[in-house]
Formats: structure tokens, sequence, C-alpha cells
């Protein structure tokens, strides 16, 4: 009897013991918000047991106690770091404008089922496994989602860093036309945003790269634009300096200045190309009209010094002086050539009367010749042409050879008598 006492002392003293622990673990335990209240009511169960000195009764509700404690406990931290994960996509989503709902909605049903419990070995405690299953199956679908979602954010930041760097246009449109230039790619901007959000992520993306490329188009315009219009006040600015006006490309670039500051921007850009072109076109004409107005000079000078210069060519060349500076240019490249028309039939009439000269000098030696009593006479009128061909006299020349021609006669009717044969 004394040995059977002994033995329920030894089982009770570890009954005691077991529950002791079971209760300090879920002393710590309950540190956490961890539903630990079944194994509690083991523990409770346990002390009943000893109560009724059923020793072994109460040890296995401690111990059972102190397990569940374990696996709930552990259960808890697995779905609190499955919770703690989609807290962050839930945030990330929400910083890239993706809707957060879904991880939302897959929170609280987590809590629902957890809350709801669940029963094993006929006890009621929290379902923390399902409430983890659920916030892993949302989690893994978020990854997916977010990734897709952040590359296209990354496609809408893109787009609005290419609308931002519009702004350096701001400085030569109105403020008013800039903000309307900008506005449709904020729209579009918008859009993709909107898309994004409601988890369209293709249409989002193509809406973002539509605004990224026509906001990269109209810059690439605008630099083109900004480029023409120095263009052509550089190439204005040297005419002016020369003293050539152009007109035409002062109201090209007067017309491109307005469009640009009206944000119409292509417009502006052939505006502003076309004055850029037309005052290089004036700058060519210019110098090319100056210098057929130098070498003209030139040409005419040199004949002046041998005392031949026709009055035609030069009036030509006075008038094409005045229209070079008139900046006619056309005009007086004509007057150029109409100048070295003239020096040319004068030259060709020269050189055919130097010919002419030359030849009935040869013939005069070929009437002494053969003893003509006329030779004097012709080579007189001769001598009389040469003189006048040397002092510029063309036409006086002309008819003095054809006198020395006629005296000299056809070749079958010389004699040396003078006087033609008769047929």
């Amino acid at each position: 009897m004394a040995e059977r006492s002994r033995l329920f002392g030894r089982r009770a003293e570890e009954a005691a013991a077991a529950i002791d622990r079971a209760v300090a673990l879920l002393d710590v335990f309950r540190l956490s918000k961890v539903d630990v209240s079944p194994a509690v009511r083991l523990v409770t169960q346990a002390r009943e047991a000893l109560d009724r000195k059923d020793s072994d009764s109460a040890l296995a509700f401690a111990a059972r106690s102190e397990r569940l404690a374990a696996t709930l406990e552990e259960r808890y931290r697995g779905a609190q770091k499955a919770l703690a994960a989609i807290r962050e996509i839930e945030n990330r989503a929400r910083a890239v404008g993706l809707d957060p709902s879904p991880f939302l909605t897959a929170i609280a049903d987590a809590r629902r089922v957890a809350r709801e419990g669940t029963v094993e070995d006929g006890i009621s405690i929290a379902n923390y496994l399902q409430a983890r299953t659920i916030l892993e199956a949302a989690l893994t679908k978020g990854r997916d989602l977010l990734q897709r979602a952040e590359a296209i954010a990354n496609d809408i930041y893109t787009a609005e860093l290419a609308l931002d760097a519009l702004k350096d246009a701001n400085g030569h449109m109105d403020h008013v036309e800039f903000e309307r230039v900008l506005a449709g790619g904020r729209s579009l901007i918008e859009r993709a945003r909107q898309d994004l959000a409601r988890g369209d992520f293709e249409t989002a993306g193509g809406i973002a790269r539509k605004a990224e490329a026509g906001a990269r188009r109209t810059k690439l315009a605008y630099q083109d634009a900004i480029r023409a219009l120095a263009d052509a006040e550089r190439s204005i600015a040297e005419l002016r300096a020369q003293g050539t006006s152009a007109p035409g490309a002062e109201r090209l670039l007067e017309q491109g200045t307005l469009l640009l500051r009206r944000a119409k921007i292509a417009e502006a850009k052939d505006a502003l190309e076309q004055a850029a072109r037309e005052a290089m076109r004036i700058a060519a004409d210019a110098r090319r009209a100056a210098l057929s107005v130098k070498e003209a000079e030139e040409s005419l000078s040199t004949v002046a010094r041998s005392g031949f210069l026709p009055e035609e060519a030069q009036q030509s060349l006075r008038d094409a002086r005045r229209a070079l500076a008139e900046n006619r240019y056309e005009r007086a490249e004509e007057l150029v050539a109409d100048a070295r028309r003239a020096l040319g039939k004068r030259l060709e009439l020269r050189d055919r009367l130097a010919r002419t000269i030359e030849e009935t000098k040869r013939k005069v030696e070929q009437l002494r010749a053969i003893g003509t009593d006329y030779a004097n006479d012709v080579e007189e009128m001769v001598l009389r042409a040469e003189r006048e061909f040397e002092n510029g006299d063309f036409a006086t020349s002309s008819e003095d050879l054809k006198i020395a021609t006629l005296l000299i006669g056809p070749p079958g009717d010389r004699n040396p008598s003078g006087k033609a044969r008769v047929a």
C-alpha cells in the first residue's frame, strides 16, 4: 500500500511538472497574437484530472496542450510570414498604381478562415494552415502580376520623362500653346495608369509606349525646328552684314517663328528650313553674280589695254554692276552674259579682219610677183585698212578691204596691165 502511494505521488509530481511546463509555454506564446485557447483548455482538463488524482490523464492532457500550442505557434508564424510578404506586394502594387484589392481580399479571406477555425483530433483550433495557403496562393499570383505591372510602370515613367524633356521648348512657345502640346501626352499617360490599375497591362503598355514615342517625335521635331531657326537667323544676318537684302527669307523666318510660338512645330520646322534654304540660295546667287561681274570686268579690262573695247559690252557691264547693287542677281548674270556675247562678237570680227588683212597682203605679193601695175594701189588700200583695224575702226577697215579685194579681182581675171580679161 505504501509503495502504491509512493508511485502515485511521483506520477502526481510528474503531472504537476508537465502542467507547469505547458503553462510556461503558453505564457510565452501569449506574447504573440497566436490563439492558444484550445491549449489552455487542455491545461484546464489536465488540472481537473490531477485534482481527481488521475495523474496519467493529467500528464496526457498537459503533453497534448504543449504539442498543440507549439503546432499553433508554428502555423501562426508561417501565416504571419505569408501575410508580411503579401503586405509588401500590396504596398508595391499601390506604388506602381496597380489595384491592391485582390491582395486585400486575400488577407480578409485568410483572417476569416483563421477565425472560423477547423477541428483536429476533436479539438477546434484557429485555421492558420488554411489561412497561410490562401495567402501564399495570392502571393504567387501577385508576384507575377507585380512583375508585369512594374514593367508597365517603367514604360509609363519613361513616357513621363520623355514628356518632361519637352519643357525646354517652353522658352520658344507660348505657355498656353505649350500646355496644349503636353495635354495629349498627359492624357495618354493618365489612360495608361487607369488601364494599369485595372490590370489591363497590354493596353496600358501600348498606350505608354505611344505616349513616349509621340513625345520623342515632338522633341526631335522641335530640335530640328530650333536648328533651322538658328541656321536661318545666321544666314540672314550674314546677308545683312554684306548689305544684301533677303525679303523672302525674312518673311519665312517671321512665319516660322510665329508658328513655333503657336506650337505648330512641324509647320514651323518647314517654314524655317525654307527660310534657311532661301537665305543660302540668295547668298550663293550673290556670290555667283559678283564673281561673274568681276570676271567680266577683268576680261574687258584686258581688252581695253589693247585699245579695243566695244561700247555694247561696256554698257552691259555697267548695267550688270547696277543690277548687282540692287540685289537683282539673275539679271546681273544675264547682263554679264550680254557683255560677254558682245565682246565675243567683237573679238570674232577682229580676228576675221586680221585674217583677211593677212590674206590680202599675200595677194598683193602675188600681184607684184606677176608684175601687175596696180599692185601699189591695192597695197595702199590694205595699209589703210590695217591702220584702221589697229585703231579699232573695224567698219571702215572692212570697207577698205572690200575695195582692195575688188581691185584685185578674181584670180582668173588678173593680167600685168591691170585690165580685166574679156571672155
